[in-house]
């Protein structure tokens, strides 16, 4: 997927809650060629408005940034499992891109 967003004009990017050393352990193990960023103290996802009140975790939410920094599109999930398929997500940033 990584590919076809950089081949749309985007980057992709993860965030966790994760430490920054397990972030990296874990996108070793599966592979991933995107950034795995860490936000231990939650500050980027209370500041979009997606840290679980009460837990040391955020909702599972997608962001799409354009470069001036505003919100293109974003899914905020309702449990754990419910996030946009990478087609989706993949759509999302080709119509924007048309744009």
């Amino acid at each position: 997927m990584r590919g076809d967003v950089e081949a749309a004009g985007g980057s992709l990017a993860g965030i966790s809650v994760d430490a920054r050393d397990d972030s990296v352990k874990l996108a070793s193990e599966l592979g991933l060629k995107f950034r795995l960023l860490s936000d231990a103290d939650l500050r980027v996802a209370s500041a979009y408005g997606v840290a679980m009140a009460g837990k040391d975790i955020a909702v599972p939410s997608v962001f799409i940034v354009r470069p001036d920094r505003t919100i293109a599109f974003k899914k905020v999930g309702e449990a754990i499992d419910d996030r946009p398929t990478a087609a989706d997500v993949l759509a999302q940033v080709r119509a924007i891109a048309k744009r």
